[in-house]
C-alpha cells in the first residue's frame, strides 16, 4: 500500500511540472547582432556661437582651400585623434585608420563625419596639413616648405604632362601639402640623418639623368606627339619644352640629400 502510495505521489508531480511548462509564455528570440550598439558612441554637442566662428584651410591663399566652422573642426579634432597625433604617420598610413566616424548629437541621434569620397580625401589632406604645419612651426619651415611645394608641384606636373592630364592629377595637386609637412616633420624629427658628409651631387645627376631618359622613351613611343610636317608648327616640341621645365624645377631646387631623398620618395609613392 506504502509503495502504491509513492508512485501516484510521484505521477501527480510530474503532471503539476507539465502543466505549468505548457503556461508559461515562449519568448521571441532576438538577434543580437542586429541591434545596432550606439553605447559607446562619443556623445558632442554643437556650439552656435562656434558655427558662426569660420576656419579657413588651405594649401596656397585663395587655391585649394576649406571653409569650415570652428564648431566642426572641434568635433573632428575629437572623432580624429590623428590630426593632432604626437607622433604623426604619413597620411596615406592616417588616412588608411579611419575614413569616417559616428557619433551622438544633442538631439541623441546618430551621425556621422566623414572624408570618404575623393573630395573627402582632398579635405581630409588639407586638413591633416593644417595641422602638421602648426605642430612642425609655420615660421621655422617656411623656405623648405616652399621648396617643397614646388618639387612637388613640378614632379605631379611632370606625369601629369605625360599622361595628357587626368583627375588623378588634379587631386594629387590639393593632396600633396599633406606629403610636404610630413616630409618637414621627418627633417625636424631626424635631421642629422639627411646631413650627409659626402657630395650628393653624383646621386643628384644620375637622378635627375634617369628622369630625362625615363620622359624621353615614353615620349618616343607616344603616338600624339608627332610635329605635323605641313605646317612645322613643332607641337611636339613644344611639348617637350614643357616637360623639361618640370625637370629644370627639380635640378634648380634639389640643392642637398633632403629634397633628393624626399622627391625621390614621393615620385615612388604615387607616380610608379
Amino acid at each position: 500500500m506504502r509503495n502504491i502510495i509513492l508512485l501516484i505521489l510521484v505521477f501527480s508531480s510530474f503532471a503539476t511540472g507539465c502543466q505549468k511548462t505548457k503556461k508559461e509564455p515562449v519568448k521571441a528570440k532576438v538577434n543580437i547582432s542586429e541591434k545596432k550598439d550606439t553605447t559607446c558612441l562619443p556623445h558632442l554637442y554643437d556650439d552656435p556661437k562656434l558655427e558662426k566662428e569660420k576656419v579657413l584651410i588651405y594649401a596656397e591663399e585663395g587655391i585649394d582651400s576649406v571653409l569650415i566652422s570652428r564648431n566642426e573642426l572641434n568635433k573632428i579634432e575629437k572623432l580624429f585623434p590623428v590630426f593632432k597625433a604626437e607622433f604623426p604617420s604619413d597620411p596615406n598610413e592616417s588616412y588608411a585608420g579611419k575614413v569616417w566616424e559616428n557619433y551622438i548629437n544633442q538631439d541623441g541621434k546618430e551621425e556621422s563625419i566623414t572624408f570618404g569620397s575623393e573630395v573627402g580625401r582632398d579635405d581630409f589632406c588639407l586638413i591633416y596639413a593644417y595641422y602638421l604645419k602648426q605642430k612642425n612651426g609655420e615660421a621655422k619651415f617656411k623656405l623648405e616648405r616652399e621648396k617643397l611645394i614646388k618639387l612637388y608641384r613640378a614632379i605631379n606636373g611632370l606625369y601629369e604632362g605625360l599622361n595628357y592630364g587626368g583627375t588623378y592629377f588634379g587631386h594629387q595637386h590639393k593632396r600633396l601639402n599633406a606629403s610636404v609637412e610630413y616630409s618637414i616633420y621627418k627633417l625636424k624629427l631626424r635631421k642629422e640623418y639627411y646631413e650627409k658628409k659626402y657630395n650628393f651631387k653624383k646621386q643628384k645627376d644620375l637622378y635627375i639623368k634617369t628622369l630625362m631618359q625615363y620622359v624621353s622613351d615614353e615620349e618616343s613611343q607616344d603616338p600624339y606627339n608627332q610635329d605635323d610636317p605641313r605646317d612645322g608648327k613643332g607641337e611636339g616640341s613644344k611639348r617637350g619644352k614643357r616637360l623639361q621645365e618640370k625637370i629644370d624645377i627639380l635640378e634648380k631646387l634639389i640643392t642637398n640629400y633632403f629634397y633628393l631623398n624626399q622627391v625621390q620618395n614621393f615620385e615612388i609613392t604615387y607616380y610608379k
